[in-house]
């Protein structure tokens, strides 16, 4: 894919349904030739005999938990003094889905 070329981003522009000025095309060029070159002087390097990588912090990645504590929790009349509408002692909200 080195011969990555105006023509090539002519048709990204189609498949992607986007329109650019021309400075933005020249610059939109350079900056894909630069990745491109970059991938295959990636693909130059010989990894073989190396193993394959699912994260880059290895043993620091760990689940850290806690216990659950229960702290102060509001009273009914306290919560539901914030509520629009209630009903029965739960907050009442408009319907969701409508009978036909």
């Amino acid at each position: 894919m080195s011969n990555f070329d105006k023509k090539t981003l002519e048709d990204l522009e189609r498949l992607c349904r986007i329109k650019c000025t021309e400075e933005e095309n020249v610059a939109i060029l350079t900056d894909l030739k630069k990745i491109i070159d970059y991938i295959e002087e990636l693909a130059e390097v010989d990894t073989e005999n190396v193993p394959s990588c699912r994260s880059v912090l290895g043993s620091m990645h760990q689940n850290v938990t806690r216990e659950d504590v229960v702290g102060k929790t509001l009273s009914t009349s306290d919560f539901l003094s914030n509520a629009p509408d209630q009903i029965g002692g739960m907050i009442r909200i408009p319907p969701v889905l409508k009978s036909e």
